[in-house]
């Protein structure tokens, strides 16, 4: 049996979240208050009330912490490699943040970058949420010329 890559957009407790990438509209679980949920769950982790709706949120935060991906085993990943996967913290009261993808050159990544979200179709049944830099202009130009060494294992 072949592993299947990509989330499982079937799940109940996501498949709003999919759908609304679908849209290209990002869309988080929120209560009767409206504190906002991430990541989905039945109850408000702030006042302990059913999540019973979900709201479509901005598209745009900061890169909040980041990972560089210099080396994978998905062969379907080799030719992208370096990239970086980010945690973005989204605008809003608590702050949202969301793992991602994020379309910077990994020289560029700091924290605090403004960033937006853009949706990338994959399948008919599966759109993902990326992440690029809201001024790109102004990200190349904050990047380093080059980057540091790496060490070697």
């Amino acid at each position: 049996m072949k592993a299947r890559l990509g989330p499982d957009t079937s799940n109940p407790d996501f498949s709003p979240f999919w759908e609304g990438c679908k849209e290209q509209r990002l869309l988080v679980p929120s209560c009767r208050h409206e504190h906002l949920n991430w990541p989905p769950r039945p109850v408000c982790q702030t006042c302990f009330e059913w999540n019973d709706k979900w709201v479509e949120i901005a598209g745009r935060g900061s890169l909040y912490s980041w990972t560089v991906v210099h080396k994978t085993r998905l062969q379907s990943h080799l030719a992208e490699t370096p990239y970086v996967v980010g945690v973005v913290e989204l605008r809003g009261t608590p702050p949202v943040r969301m793992v991602g993808r994020c379309e910077i050159d990994p020289a560029a990544a700091m924290f605090g970058l403004e960033l937006v979200v853009d949706f990338h179709r994959v399948s008919p049944d599966l759109t993902l949420p990326f992440w690029r830099p809201a001024n790109p202009a102004r990200a190349s130009a904050q990047a380093p010329a080059q980057a540091p060494a790496q060490a070697t294992p």
